[in-house]
């Protein structure tokens, strides 16, 4: 194999691993499809997963400019007055009465007591920090909060305002990937070494000014993640691969306080499936699971008033599935949709939930 084939192949090795985000399990990534206002879903635990994380695949040619990582808030207040809290391990837990002094933000994690969250970025909190600077009870900061994330005339002001300052970033992420794997070989190969220098060095400007985009948003538009929007700048100066997807990178800070939901809703993507389905876990927690029941109550009203500013209610999306497909069914699973035949009293995969008839 030549030297040129290996630089090459190394190259696309290194850009398809820059190609990935990796998400707290808790985390959803919406991107938009071709055509219409549709979004399709990736779950952080749906390809690989870690302990803490999983892996969501870009689209190869950047910018994948219709992507928006989204996350919900860490802590839920339950109908009791006590807290849960969605550990990093994708569990949710509940917490012993906590004050502001408890809480402690670290570079991933937020951290209640001895209790640890993984959050995607710093602005996950944002909103807990503001409402302890105004005085406010924790309770009122996390039940604030998720009001704020599931709101969709909110969701659709941070997506059009990501939208506005994120221009830049498209084109240079598509000129920064062409210009290396196509561009750079080409002059190489027949311009000579001398001018391959003299073109990478444009590149290299190129990279600069993405570097600099993120100074940027770090410093004037969001400002609650600067320091991880400056450290992603450094690389970016350095890592070519880095710079090409710095719009992907960037957008997981962007969308860090926006509930999936939101987005979803401020997008009239009404018939989204996966929207019906976290309804559907809302009003049917798992049985015999004290913290999905309590999570369940906790979102079940703030979810109802985001869902009723778009003329739906929660009733709209726990009727029975398409029967159809599967003609022996006799029952189905209201909370999975799942279909059994006749004899059959509960849903294995949802701990024992009674089942409906059609």
């Amino acid at each position: 194999m030549s030297a040129f084939a290996e630089f090459w192949l190394i190259a696309s090795v290194l850009f398809l691993w820059e190609s990935t985000l990796w998400l707290p399990l808790r985390g959803i990534a919406l991107r938009r499809r071709w055509f219409g206002h549709q979004w399709r879903v990736l779950a952080a635990d749906q390809w690989l997963t870690l302990r803490e994380l999983g892996l969501v695949p870009l689209l190869p040619l950047p910018p994948d400019r219709g992507l928006a990582p989204c996350q919900a808030p860490p802590l839920a207040v339950a109908a009791d007055g006590t807290f849960l809290i969605e550990s990093a391990a994708g569990r949710r837990e509940r917490l012993a009465p906590f004050t502001w002094s408890d809480v402690q933000q670290e570079p991933h994690h937020l951290r209640v007591g001895q209790r640890r969250a993984r959050i995607s970025s710093p602005r996950c909190s944002e909103g807990l920090r503001r409402a302890k600077r105004r005085g406010a009870t924790p309770q009122a900061a996390v039940r604030q909060a998720w009001r704020l994330a599931l709101a969709p005339d909110r969701a659709a002001r941070e997506w059009r305002r990501w939208q506005w300052v994120a221009g830049p970033l498209r084109w240079l992420g598509r000129v920064l990937t062409l210009g290396f794997f196509i561009g750079l070989p080409w002059v190489y190969l027949n311009r000579g070494s001398h001018s391959a220098v003299g073109f990478a060095l444009g590149l290299w400007c190129l990279m600069g000014w993405t570097a600099a985009h993120l100074w940027w948003l770090g410093k004037r538009v969001y400002p609650g993640a600067r320091q991880a929007l400056r450290m992603d700048a450094l690389l970016a100066l350095v890592v070519p691969f880095h710079a090409m997807r710095a719009l992907e990178i960037a957008a997981v800070h962007a969308m860090g306080t926006t509930h999936p939901v939101g987005l979803i809703l401020a997008t009239r993507d009404l018939t989204n499936p996966w929207l019906g389905g976290f309804v559907r876990r809302i009003l049917h927690p798992l049985p015999g699971v004290a913290e999905d029941a309590g999570f369940a109550a906790a979102v079940q009203p703030v979810l109802a008033a985001a869902l009723a500013r778009c003329g739906k209610a929660l009733d709209d999306y726990d009727g029975a599935p398409d029967a159809g497909e599967d003609a022996a069914a006799a029952g189905y699973c209201p909370r999975c949709h799942g279909r059994y035949l006749a004899g059959v009293e509960s849903c294995p995969d949802c701990r024992g939930q009674g089942l409906r008839g059609f």
